[in-house]
């Protein structure tokens, strides 16, 4: 048996369309479990519409992504559990496909699959390609694993196509949400590919819906923090990995992280706190920039040299306006990258600069 663990918080919009898709699979042997973190909206009408098809557990105080999917876990049944998203669509095959994986290689702790970009509404607009390195739909070792999320961040290990071995759950133990809050995952995995290998099946299995307003977007807007990826990985890094890292991944890594620490900066200065992007872009060596080709570096050293003469005067409001386009404006419910997008953003800041001093979300 397979078990589909689906947490949702307020998910009406898409619900239907994500259980409808689970409920279709060509692989019989499944039990669905929904999980409520204690939805406000029609989560709970919805959801007791589909009667005994599917498991549904409503939480009595909302606990978070992650905490409700380790209630889920703890629930399951299967031999496998799958962890998918309540917002997403689910092409038909995608259970029977990874199982046939895990068939195939019983040593595997974890199977992902490739995933269609899509917006709102649910057209698609890109899709998910893997750095060669993890290519061919193969058992991975640990170590390439590891090495291909230093280079290219986590882009290959998507957590609405996650499969993974109850039993490997129950060795690991839970997502650390308490630690890593909406990252948690990124640190499952690591956890897993230290001791089992994974495969990223090269198959487009599921619709991965982006929208302004969902919890990933949120935590980005005007972010001003590190990203959790650099805590995560300086975490495994120090903690037994940091001698199979490749030297041109560890340089990448940095790279990413100067990149990070510039966009960072440019948050502080559209909010007007010019101190801080100053002792931000502080922190930026101009060596790690140019040290891999893994970010845009003629892009980055002219933002970064743009940023050191910016931060010396006080903030200009059309300057930190334009900032908010070029690197915010996708976030708005509703924006747009652009000519319509530069638009919005400049009637919006004529008008009022209030929305340019947001608090995090």
């Amino acid at each position: 048996m397979v078990s589909i663990v689906v947490p949702v918080f307020n998910g009406a919009r898409y619900l239907r369309e994500a259980v409808d898709s689970l409920l279709a699979q060509t692989y019989q042997a499944v039990e669905i479990l929904l999980m409520d973190d204690a939805s406000t909206d029609e989560t709970p009408s919805i959801a007791q519409a589909y009667g005994a098809a599917i498991r549904y557990h409503r939480q009595p105080i909302n606990r978070g992504i992650y905490d409700n999917v380790n209630t889920g876990i703890a629930m399951a049944r299967g031999q496998l559990i799958a962890t998918y998203h309540a917002d997403d669509i689910y092409e038909p095959t995608i259970v029977e496909r990874q199982v046939s994986c895990f068939e195939k290689h019983p040593e595997l702790g974890a199977v992902f699959c490739l995933a269609v970009l899509a917006d709102a509404d649910g057209r698609e607009y890109a899709r998910m390609q893997l750095p060669p390195e993890v290519r061919g739909s193969r058992p991975l070792e640990g170590t390439i694993v590891f090495n291909a999320l230093l280079m290219y961040q986590n882009i290959l290990l998507v957590c609405p196509t996650a499969m993974v071995p109850a039993a490997v759950h129950k060795k690991l133990g839970v997502y650390r949400q308490d630690v890593w809050k909406n990252s948690s995952d990124l640190d499952m995995w690591i956890r897993i590919l230290r001791d089992y290998p994974m495969l990223v099946l090269e198959e487009y299995l599921m619709r991965y819906r982006h929208f302004p307003d969902q919890s990933s977007r949120r935590y980005h807007r005007l972010r001003r923090e590190p990203g959790r990826y650099f805590s995560i990985m300086d975490h495994h890094l120090a903690g037994g990995l940091g001698s199979e890292a490749r030297p041109e991944a560890l340089k990448a890594y940095e790279a990413h992280r100067a990149q990070d620490l510039l966009m960072i900066t440019v948050n502080y200065y559209i909010t007007g706190d010019v101190a801080s992007a100053t002792s931000t872009l502080n922190q930026i060596s101009p060596s790690a920039i140019t040290s891999s080709n893994r970010i845009q570096r003629i892009r980055m050293v002219i933002l970064y040299l743009m940023l050191r003469i910016a931060c010396r005067f006080r903030r200009v409001p059309l300057l930190a306006a334009l900032f908010y386009w070029r690197w915010q404006s996708g976030r708005l419910q509703g924006g747009r990258r652009g000519l319509h997008g530069l638009g919005q953003t400049l009637r919006a800041w004529w008008r009022d600069e209030q929305w340019l001093s947001e608090p995090m979300r």
